[in-house]
């Protein structure tokens, strides 16, 4: 059988016998040899069969990072993106208030906050920029790319919003944070109400800006919808890293069953620190020592990355099915609100 990508349809030439125990390979062998194949039937084969799904991803924290001139911060992930030869590249949160402020934009001698209401003021008109150069980064090395996050306005309010660009540099998705610190509330950003999962060769990914990942009821949703993938674009102030991180992606994945990537921030910004550690998540029973994390970033590497085996995870799903396992029903007479 001919297979090779999720990106278009596949002519099916042949079948072996061995792949007939299959429940989807028998639908080929049904529709008949030969035929065009569509891309959505695809992509669920190679789930199901397990094997064809892995994809190659990192986490970046812009640590030792050119960030002064857009040709330079461009030229270093590029390098980087080519000698970690990955599909799927993740950038930390408050990447575009960094690139700007380098830009001249905000005061550099402001503290964070004053910093950052600057910067939400200016981020309209600085967004297209933004926008192009990393859409560029996207097509000229055939990736994935989540740019970080930036703030955007849409119909009067303020929003924090990762982005998410396609190997050919066109715009594939977008996700408002949906949960709001009290610093973020006070600036006047306004929170997200949808979560959404977008296609990434062949798996179902979603995004969690900043404090979403903090959140279980998120990456449950995200679960329930259907998620292989979540995609963490955070900063964790440098006081609060050891006991707030692992409680975010790392007890997500763990409750949830799903892949994750959390690239956080390893800069300063005004008078405030960030430098928890960019980490490549997993189900416990796919990683060494059973941690849960496939890689995670050092002093040496600003930087986590890993192979995503995706039949590793359907695997685990298959032994231990822990979403069919839950009882809404036991929860309707404590929350009748949430069952009307």
């Amino acid at each position: 059988m001919e297979v090779y990508g999720p990106e278009t349809d596949r002519v099916v030439t042949h079948l072996p016998d061995s792949c007939l125990k299959n429940s989807a390979c028998r639908r080929i062998h049904e529709k008949g040899i030969g035929d065009t194949i569509k891309k959505s039937f695809m992509e669920k084969l190679f789930c199901r069969m397990g094997g064809l799904v892995k994809v190659k991803v990192a986490a970046f924290s812009l640590a030792d990072l050119p960030i002064n001139e857009p040709e330079d911060y461009r030229a270093a992930l590029t390098a980087l993106f080519r000698k970690l030869e990955i599909r799927l590249a993740v950038l930390p949160a408050h990447t575009s208030l960094l690139l700007c402020t380098a830009a001249g934009y905000p005061d550099e001698k402001k503290d964070f906050s004053d910093r950052f209401n600057l910067f939400m003021k200016k981020s309209t008109g600085w967004n297209k920029e933004y926008l192009q150069l990393h859409g560029r980064l996207a097509k000229d090395n055939k990736l994935y790319l989540v740019a970080g996050t930036t703030v955007e306005e849409e119909s009067g309010h303020l929003y924090h919003t990762s982005y998410l660009f396609g190997p050919d540099g066109e715009i594939r998705g977008r996700q408002q944070q949906t949960h709001l610190s009290r610093e973020e509330r006070a600036l006047g950003l306004s929170r997200g109400r949808d979560l959404h999962l977008f296609e990434c060769d062949g798996l179902k990914i979603g995004l969690l800006p900043c404090t979403d990942a903090r959140h279980p009821e998120v990456g449950r949703i995200f679960a329930l919808k259907g998620a292989d993938l979540l995609v963490h674009c955070g900063a964790l102030y440098s006081k609060h890293v050891e006991p707030v991180q692992p409680a975010g992606m790392w007890a997500q994945v763990q409750q949830n069953q799903f892949w994750a990537v959390e690239a956080q921030l390893n800069k300063c910004i005004g008078n405030r620190s960030f430098n928890a550690r960019c980490a490549v998540i997993g189900p416990c029973e796919v990683t060494h020592g059973s941690t849960g994390y496939l890689d995670r970033e050092t002093v040496e590497k600003p930087y986590a990355a890993a192979e995503l085996n995706e039949a590793d995870r359907r695997k685990i799903k298959d032994d231990y099915p822990l979403l069919e396992l839950l009882h809404p029903d036991a929860y309707e007479g404590l929350l009748p609100e949430l069952y009307r």
